[in-house]
């Protein structure tokens, strides 16, 4: 049978009306990695798209958002040289996707598991900081782009230590602590406009989340759900951003000193000593007072 013959076939009856499937669209725009992953990266009060690790635009001020998915696991990336923005970029030197062991051919393995890996030790990195850093994935879609052109369209953000860990205040939360926020009061994060802000209190190095509506209609909640659905959503919280970015050069081995000067230019959170809390009268809020609040200032 020649290789277009079968497509002069009667189709079956009970296929006739399926259409293209969203499998088949992913494997045509070339499947895996290759499908195009729209990322969003922050730094210095700014946040950036960047698509195949070109910036295409500059987003400022706050961000909304709706989360469509997360990585179920907080990762692990090392890169052992110094960072420089006049490098070329290449992939980490060791990656782990579930913070347990490292990914399947990672260009230079530090360990067989994060827990024992000299890169996961108190002093490895700056002062008692570890060399390896945290990461956490998580797809988002823009609650801004609904009703454009754009609409749905799925991007990348991809978490450091100090946005994913930590407890929070005035409503404000590192993502762990702001997805338990939404879970305590019985909600579900993907039912949230989500407002992504920078830390002041950290030099704008770090993200924080915080309820301010929610997903209030059911053409909305129809955009949410197929992007909860695409394969970019899935794929997003998969690969790392150097995957992301289509880096492929793999990292030039390094000497020990190198791992130590690398590692210097990354601080994880330290606990800051605690101050004295205000007494306060004012019962604490739900999360649905919390968004009414928000609501009512418009």
């Amino acid at each position: 049978m020649s290789e277009i013959s079968i497509f002069k076939q009667d189709l079956p009856d009970f296929l006739q009306k399926k259409g293209i499937s969203e499998l088949t669209k992913s494997l045509m725009k070339g499947g895996g990695t290759g499908t195009k992953i729209k990322r969003i990266s922050s730094k210095n009060g700014i946040f950036r798209k960047n698509v195949d690790g070109a910036e295409v635009g500059k987003l400022k001020g706050n961000l909304r958002v709706v989360v469509v998915n997360a990585a179920p696991d907080v990762s692990r990336v090392f890169y052992a040289k110094t960072w420089s923005p006049d490098a070329e970029a290449t992939i980490p030197d060791c990656s782990s996707a579930n913070g347990k062991t490292p990914d399947a051919g990672v260009a230079n393995p530090q360990g067989t598991s994060c827990a024992t890996c000299p890169m996961n030790v108190s002093g490895s990195g700056q002062g008692t900081t570890k060399a390896c850093r945290y990461s956490q994935r998580m797809a988002v879609i823009l609650a801004d782009e609904i009703g454009t052109n754009v609409e749905g369209e799925v991007y990348q953000m991809n978490l450091a230590s100090k946005s994913i860990f930590g407890k929070g205040d005035n409503g404000e939360y590192p993502f762990l602590a702001y997805a338990s926020f939404i879970g305590n009061n019985g909600r579900n994060i993907e039912d949230m406009i989500t407002e992504v802000s920078f830390n002041e209190d950290n030099d704008n190095q770090s993200l924080l989340f915080k309820a301010v509506g929610y997903v209030d209609n059911q053409s909305f909640a129809d955009i949410v759900s197929k992007a909860i659905e695409s394969p970019e959503a899935k794929l997003a919280v998969r690969v790392t951003v150097a995957q992301a970015d289509g880096v492929v050069k793999l990292p030039a081995p390094v000497t020990k000193a190198q791992v130590v000067e690398a590692a210097e230019e990354f601080e994880e959170p330290v606990k800051r000593p605690s101050k004295k809390p205000e007494v306060s009268t004012a019962p604490k809020k739900d999360l649905a007072s919390v968004v009414d609040d928000w609501g009512s200032d418009d």
